[in-house]
């Protein structure tokens, strides 16, 4: 049995599933107990098209956290991603009706839901709300109104939707596996909680998250939320164009993408060769590493043109100044960051998760950055629950209001 308070992640990815198990032992100290790491089948695109292959997968990932850590769980966050997900930015008011004016935690939460009451088209779902700030008699810019006296309060809200049927598809998979799904995650939000510095979310940032079968994005400005989008591109893209240009099985387009791949012809030396196994063919060729890059790189221009076009179609290109910060397993391909650079103009790192206790120590790869965002993300929501429980019992607000109340930290 655990020693203490227990949480636990799933990334549903197009490659691969990775499970989190980790205990809480303080505020900021998540101490991961257990591991499992196990190749994606069924998903694609970020969309269950083979429920029982998806499901067998989740379910020996879990198992392998599982045996690692000792004990079971009976819950998780699950990451989601997919090109159905959309975002909207939505305005709420309310009038304060207190005789003192003072705003209580029932106005916010009723000036969130004002907002979040939005017409969708009935296949869709909500999947968060998130307040991007708060506005008090005309003064903006405000994070946390309650307490503040003020006649008029307007929230502005990040709303995030997806496709019904194909969020109940990941989770079902989730729940076949044994497991009941605590909350569904955007993707990009969970990574941004492993990746992003606090001061980039404030100057403005942008998140791509380079995935197996799309990329997400996520632009952060004033230490919040305010778009994220899926790009129809990911890393298994590279590997299908490298299988078809060289004509070569998709295990060796892999091998040749990781091993020698680059996106820049500035990292390759012109006269250099690598190996090559092509079909039909009983020896190995040695061809130009050059042959790669010309395969590779307008592949990864596309991918970064798209994120350019995304960020200029909502006015948000010229306000990231803190550049673009890359995450997930695709962007560790060499010459990545360069094309980036060369495409947006802007300055651009690599984020890697920060490290976490116990397992967590090996878990620094960017390919686990969503894992372990989702580990922080839950974790914040777990230690913030006793508090609004806490609140509920000193102030003994109706059920309604609760509700509401609950909502705004629904993010």
């Amino acid at each position: 049995m655990p020693k203490k308070p227990t949480i636990a992640a799933l990334d549903i990815g197009t490659t691969k599933i990775c499970a989190l198990i980790a205990e809480l032992h303080g505020p900021q100290e998540i101490v991961v107990t257990g591991i499992g790491l196990e190749p994606s089948q069924g998903i694609k695109r970020g969309v269950v098209v083979d429920l029982e292959a998806t499901a067998r997968s989740v379910e020996q990932a879990l198992s392998k956290a599982v045996q690692q850590a000792g004990y079971d769980i009976e819950a998780a966050y699950v990451g989601v991603t997919g090109e159905h997900i959309a975002s909207l930015n939505s305005e709420g008011s309310i009038t304060i009706s207190q005789p003192n004016h003072e705003i209580t935690p029932a106005d916010v939460a009723h000036a969130v839901q004002v907002a979040r009451n939005i017409t969708l088209p009935p296949d869709r779902r909500i999947l968060h709300t998130i307040p991007r700030g708060f506005t008090v008699d005309g003064q903006c810019g405000i994070r946390d109104p309650i307490g503040l006296s003020g006649k008029q309060l307007e929230v502005s809200l990040h709303i995030v939707h997806g496709a019904t049927t194909f969020l109940e598809n990941v989770e079902k998979c989730v729940r076949r596996a044994g497991v009941a799904v605590i909350e569904s995650v955007l993707e990009p939000i969970a990574t941004a909680e492993a990746v992003l510095l606090e001061a980039e979310k404030e100057l403005g940032v942008c998140l791509v998250d380079i995935g197996g079968g799309t990329s997400d994005v996520a632009v952060f400005q004033n230490g919040a939320i305010c778009h994220s989008s899926v790009v129809p591109i990911g890393g298994n893209h590279v590997t299908n164009d490298l299988a078809y240009g060289l004509t070569v099985a998709p295990e060796e387009a892999e091998r040749l993408k990781t091993e020698s791949g680059s996106a820049s012809p500035k990292l390759v030396i012109e006269d250099e060769l690598v190996q090559v196994h092509q079909l039909g063919r009983e020896k190995s060729r040695r061809l130009p590493r050059m042959e790669l890059v010309h395969i590779i790189e307008p592949r990864m221009q596309e991918l970064f043109e798209m994120v350019r076009d995304d960020l200029k179609s909502e006015g948000l290109l010229g306000q990231v100044p803190a550049g673009l910060v890359l995450s997930g397993g695709g962007s560790l391909l060499a010459g990545c960051e360069e094309v980036a650079h060369d495409v947006l103009a802007l300055p651009v790192r690599l984020g890697t998760p920060a490290r976490l206790g116990g397992l967590g120590e090996t878990l620094t790869h960017p390919m686990y950055a969503t894992a372990v965002g989702l580990l922080r993300y839950g974790a914040e929501r777990q230690l913030k629950a006793p508090m609004q429980a806490s609140y509920r019992r000193a102030t003994g607000l109706l059920p309604g209001l609760l509700k509401w109340f609950r909502r705004l930290f629904d993010v």
